[in-house]
């Protein structure tokens, strides 16, 4: 039997320890307290009681007494310990072979072969937690470092060990350039942070990260941190000298991993992208990324109007709830193991994935083969169908009058073209909140006016935008227990479990008695909060306005957002809409949910930053601040293309707002 081990209360192997922690938690009283071992399973041991996750059958009288014995017990053993007895335990976690070591205060049982890794940090705990910095020195722990070579990250977990050691502690960091990791660490998601020594100087940590750049070993995922640039960094000052330096390192490191042994360029992982003519091939072809670009419709339905409509049917533009589908949606493009395996990243970066960049470029492609299509065939551009909207079409159909739109002329330089498209997506934003707030486009007020970022945008719809309420922890819990697939409530037995939840219930008939002790608290809390029923048999069942909800969850989950005034499946007024509408105003009223009444949705404008400006993501394409700040470019069609994309998505979003407006 293994050693009881703490990681969280949510973590699936809590309930594998349940039997030994509650013989061990029977017999606390015989227990002997000259083991370190032993006593760092008793540390544990408190940690589950603590977090309230044992065997029900324990009595809360026992629990209580139990805790006062093992917290006397575990006291008693490290007020105890000599300076002699600390250097062992140190030897015995961070010393190599360190089962060959010996000594009275480690003693070795058959099952603590892999103890000296399952509780290295909860030594350093007790160490901290019981004041053990007075039996051990700065010039012990000096030598100890010297002696032993040890990874200073362990020491770094609390301000401790940087507090009672600082000389040491900045040595030992500033020793080794891969420690600049761990101060970049602190700027990625991660859950491990890092407490930095105070007293290294800026300089001192830029001569650090020089020398890792140089470095053989250095980590390709951190040089992309520091080549991208990370805002916010207080250690370090990431300058356009180190940027380069970084990215120069990149490109050989690159340049080695994508050639094979005899120099030829290898792809890696390939993507089946296509663009098909004919609606009947289209139909039978199952690549993951294809598109239709029916070459007899667009000649048969050839007005700027259908022209115009076509392109907001292109697949993958809009979701089924009309968001924009080109965003980034994490929980359902890419898995936690995939996020993972997918590298480092500052925690100010739009996250991307295989499935993101493939149908990102599937509408890249669109676009190109539409815009060669439409000049071939009708010798017309985008730009004259974008032009034509608001010229003419939102003045026939909704009485708009804008201001007028100049696009360059197709024959000068992409890189001018481009230019030009950031200024009309800047003057699209100035006129949609003139419009907004003063029900007509004047164009003085318009040259008075600054450009307004992209999530002040309004919208004259109610409820436009629906989204989870951050507040409502309760209802937070609900969506990570339902469709998380790092939730502990979607595996019963081999046999029964699911990717997340829902599928679970959904594909199996499942009493409640079927979960495990450590899963039922869960399980209770979503029949308390009326997500699942229970019959009188024990059997857990959906209602119909359960499934509703649920299915309402679900959305949100996906894309972060539901529209308001679309079903999820492009259609504008049927009865699930409405009965979607009345369960929304329910929750609403619940504060599950909450609304917003903006232009874009939060997704689209987390997306559009990404694309156009650089200071919400240190990862963003940024194409409008290349262009408009004056920098030398290459000529980039993908940059054109891309803003194209974007003046397209202001159409349909502003159609959509006046067409509904209407209703």
């Amino acid at each position: 039997m293994e050693r009881i081990k703490f990681y969280s209360s949510s973590d699936i192997s809590s309930g594998y320890h349940f039997k030994r922690l509650k013989e061990l938690i029977v017999s606390s009283e015989d227990m002997e307290t000259n083991n370190l071992l032993d006593m760092l399973e008793v540390y544990n041991i408190l940690k589950f009681m603590s977090k309230e996750t044992y065997p029900v059958n324990l009595s809360d009288k026992q629990i209580k007494e139990t805790k006062s014995i093992l917290n006397r017990k575990l006291n008693q053993f490290f007020r105890e310990l000599s300076k002699q007895d600390v250097l062992e335990c140190f030897k015995y976690f961070f010393a190599q072979n360190n089962l060959d070591l010996g000594g009275n205060v480690v003693k070795y049982t058959d099952m603590d072969k892999y103890s000296d890794t399952l509780y290295k940090e909860d030594f350093l705990e007790c160490f901290e937690k019981h004041k053990l910095d007075v039996r051990i020195s700065e010039n012990d722990m000096r030598c100890f470092f010297k002696e032993y070579e040890i990874p200073v990250e362990y020491f770094l977990k609390t301000n401790y060990f940087v507090k009672h050691y600082p000389t040491v502690i900045k040595d030992i960091f500033l020793a080794k350039a891969r420690n600049i990791e761990l101060v970049l660490d602190n700027y990625t998601p991660s859950e491990t942070r890092y407490f930095i020594p105070h007293n290294i100087t800026k300089d001192e940590m830029y001569n650090l990260c020089e020398l890792y750049i140089k470095g053989e070993t250095a980590d390709l995922n951190y040089l992309y941190l520091v080549g991208q640039g990370i805002q916010g960094v207080k250690e370090l000052q990431i300058d356009a000298k180190l940027k380069l330096k970084s990215r120069k390192k990149c490109a050989q490191i690159e340049k080695k991993i994508f050639n094979d042994e005899n120099g030829n360029a290898n792809n890696g992982i390939e993507q089946s992208i296509v663009i098909y003519s004919d609606k009947e091939k289209y139909d039978m072809a199952k690549e993951d990324f294809k598109n239709l670009i029916d070459i007899d419709y667009l000649k048969k339905e050839k007005s700027k109007e259908n022209l115009l409509e076509y392109m907001m049917y292109f697949n993958g533009f809009f979701t089924g709830n009309w968001i924009l589908n080109l965003c980034s949606f994490p929980n359902i493009e890419s898995s936690t193991l995939m996020k993972k395996l997918l590298g480092i990243h500052t925690k100010k970066n739009y996250e991307t994935s295989f499935y993101f960049n493939g149908k990102n470029i599937l509408m890249l492609i669109s676009f190109k083969i539409y815009q060669d299509k439409l000049q071939e065939i009708f010798d017309i551009r985008i730009e004259e169908l974008i032009v034509y909207f608001f010229s003419e079409y939102s003045k026939e159909y909704f009485l708009v009058n804008w201001l007028p739109i100049d696009f360059t002329n197709k024959s000068e330089k992409i890189h001018i073209q481009t230019k030009n498209l950031v200024t009309i997506e800047e003057q699209l934003r100035k006129q949609w909140k003139l419009y907004i707030e003063e029900n007509e486009i004047d164009k003085e007020l318009f040259e008075l006016e600054e450009t307004p970022t992209l999530k002040s945008l309004k919208s004259r719809l109610d409820r436009k935008y629906i989204y989870i309420n951050q507040n409502n922890k309760a209802i937070l819990r609900v969506m990570y227990l339902l469709f998380s697939d790092q939730s502990h409530i979607t595996y019963i037995t081999k046999e029964t479990n699911g990717d997340n939840f829902v599928e679970l219930i959904v594909n199996n008939k499942i009493k409640k008695d079927d979960f495990h002790n450590y899963q039922r608290l869960d399980i209770e809390f979503l029949l308390d909060n009326y997500i699942i029923s229970i019959d009188k048999k024990g059997d857990i069942f959906i209602t119909e306005k359960q499934l509703l909800r649920i299915r309402i969850f679900s959305n949100i989950y996906k894309y972060g957002v539901i529209h308001y005034y679309h079903s999820n499946k492009k259609l504008d007024i049927n009865k699930e809409l409405t009965y979607q509408q009345q369960e929304i105003d329910e929750m609403i009223e619940e504060e599950l949910l909450i609304y917003e009444n903006t232009f874009f949705a939060k997704p689209e404008v987390d997306y559009l930053n990404y694309i156009l400006n650089n200071s919400e993501f240190d990862n963003a394409l940024g194409i409008r601040n290349k262009y408009s700040h004056g920098s030398i470019v290459d000529e980039n069609e993908d940059d054109y293309f891309y803003l194209l994309i974007v003046l397209v998505v202001y159409i349909i979003k502003i159609n959509e707002e006046l067409i509904l407006n209407e209703r």
